[in-house]
């Protein structure tokens, strides 16, 4: 697997990726000093009242360090993915999105599931990216190879990430992640009903134009993907080489080499 297509452009991550990691980080220091979180964290009858601080801002709040550390980690690589191909205002608008279809279904779960459930942070967010790629590599590579005798279907690998979250973190939310892994594939299989609602080309192009002074002031360790670089009407490529090494090992080969040591 090459590594190094995690982060497009070489050692430069995107300007989104990096500043929403860098400014998740800077929220969970000042919540110490004021309730940032208790402002912004998703209850289950915020859709009651239309609190859209709560129904767009809760993948912001982090509940401890490790919280936070794991999500910026698990977002990092397809986030910065995602950003290069889809340039870096369309991601963010996006997130935006998601984050509030993700809230409001899990609202409606909650009313009759567990009403006085609260949430936040951005593994929703994180498993919508896993699920979207898990749907654009399944068509390259529609099975992982884990023995000689034993495939596994690369559209469920994000299921067994899902079960075992869940299993070592039983405080985790369950059922925001499920939603937001259920967005991921609807957002893999079927893109464009999701594109609709971004605005048009024409328009980020202006905003871009309007913000140009600003957008030169972006340092330039990271990259910001101007709406006239990026294609999305491109094919998908796949993260993988054809050179990664297997996940088991072939009983059947022999070397001709000696055992260390005789």
């Amino acid at each position: 697997m090459n590594w190094r297509s995690y982060i497009p452009s070489g050692p430069k991550p995107g300007a989104l990726t990096a500043g929403l990691c860098i400014f998740m980080f800077i929220l969970y220091a000042l919540n110490w000093i004021l309730p940032i979180n208790d402002a912004i964290v998703l209850e289950v009858d915020a859709l009651k009242g239309i609190k859209l601080n709560r129904l767009t801002l809760y993948p912001l709040a982090h509940m401890s360090f490790l919280h936070l550390f794991f999500n910026c980690i698990s977002i990092f690589g397809p986030l910065s993915l995602f950003e290069a191909s889809h340039g870096t205002v369309f991601t963010g608008v996006m997130l935006n999105l998601l984050a509030l279809f993700t809230a409001i279904i899990y609202c409606l779960v909650g009313m009759l599931l567990f009403p006085n459930s609260r949430v936040g942070g951005a593994s929703g967010w994180c498993f919508t990216l896993f699920g979207y790629y898990a749907v654009k590599e399944s068509r390259f590579r529609p099975h992982y190879q884990i023995t000689a005798n034993y495939k596994f279907p690369t559209l469920y690998s994000p299921v067994v990430v899902l079960m075992v979250v869940f299993v070592l973190f039983p405080g985790s939310s369950f059922w925001g992640h499920f939603i937001g892994l259920g967005l991921g594939y609807l957002l893999g299989f079927k893109e464009n009903w999701f594109a609709v609602l971004v605005p048009p080309t024409s328009i980020i192009s202006k905003i871009e134009h309007w913000l140009d002074r600003w957008i030169g002031m972006i340092p330039p360790i990271v990259t910001y993907y101007r709406e006239a670089s990026v294609d999305r009407s491109m094919e998908y490529t796949s993260i993988y080489q054809d050179d990664q090494l297997p996940l088991y090992n072939n009983d059947n080969y022999r070397g001709q080499g000696r055992v260390l040591g005789s």
